[in-house]
């Protein structure tokens, strides 16, 4: 199939530019979507280094432990007098995953881990980050 180009003598010739158009705001409007996918925690932290990694199950409770043992659960935020109203109604049963910071220091991740107990709570996870070139290869 061969395509013609039509050359007026009124200006220089022209490429339809509607189909790159559309390309562009479909590639834009993919990378919205795909960059906002991410659930991010009430603060950031810098987790500790990991040798391997494994996923999430998709009813674990997520907590987060900041440098100066501030705890966030979902969107709600406090210490660790706080822990027992900041998690779900259904916690019971459901795996923890602790998202601590790699400064925070040992002995407050064992109160948090401690009050985890005293709540109930069977299994708990520590997460950590994958460093680079580490890792099965």
């Amino acid at each position: 199939m061969k395509r013609r180009i039509v050359i007026s003598e009124d200006g220089p010739v022209q490429e339809p530019m509607l189909p790159l158009i559309n390309i562009v705001f479909l590639l834009l409007i993919f990378f919205m979507i795909a960059g906002s996918l991410q659930k991010l925690g009430p603060f950031e932290v810098n987790p500790p280094a990991s040798q391997t990694a494994a996923a999430e199950p998709e009813n674990t409770i997520v907590l987060w432990l900041s440098q100066g043992a501030e705890i966030g659960i979902n969107d709600q935020k406090g210490g660790l007098e706080r822990l027992s109203s900041m998690l779900p109604k259904d916690y019971i049963g459901r795996p923890v995953e602790i998202r601590a910071d790699r400064a925070t220091e040992g002995a407050k991740v064992v109160a948090v881990l401690k009050r985890l107990q005293e709540l109930g709570v069977d299994k708990v996870q520590l997460m950590t980050a994958m460093e680079p070139g580490q890792g099965p290869q």
